[in-house]
């Protein structure tokens, strides 16, 4: 159903689209700070935001799939958008504990990530 609704129609302005499948060892019970993700799949989508005007219409193009899926927007760590942040996908109480292990084990900021911890 979900590659069949994502065929149905062009895909501009975005270049392309992954449909995922998860499930398996993302999905069983897991003390990680991120948890079991039960969802089924994940849409992964790429445009190329050259100006104001295609940004908006791929976001636009995002939003309108996502909500023709019935997306819940919960996500892998690693797939964060820029205007993202670890808050997007970390329970509070998860964060809190991501934040203590940061600043009592790597005070010095050595390990560095594209989404960190401590904003």
């Amino acid at each position: 159903m979900a590659a069949k609704f994502l065929a149905a129609e062009p895909i501009p302005p975005l270049l392309s689209i992954q449909l995922r499948h998860l499930g398996g060892a993302l999905a069983r019970p897991s003390d990680t700070p991120h948890g079991p993700i039960t969802e089924p799949y994940l849409l992964y989508t790429v445009g190329l935001p050259l100006s104001a005007e295609l940004s908006e219409a791929i976001s636009d193009k995002q939003q309108s799939l996502a909500n023709g899926l019935n997306a819940t927007g919960r996500k892998p760590f690693g797939f964060l958008t820029p205007s993202e942040g670890p808050a997007h996908v970390f329970s509070p109480a998860a964060l809190d504990r991501l934040r203590h292990l940061k600043r009592t084990r790597d005070p010095e900021g050595v390990f560095r990530a594209n989404f960190p911890v401590l904003g």
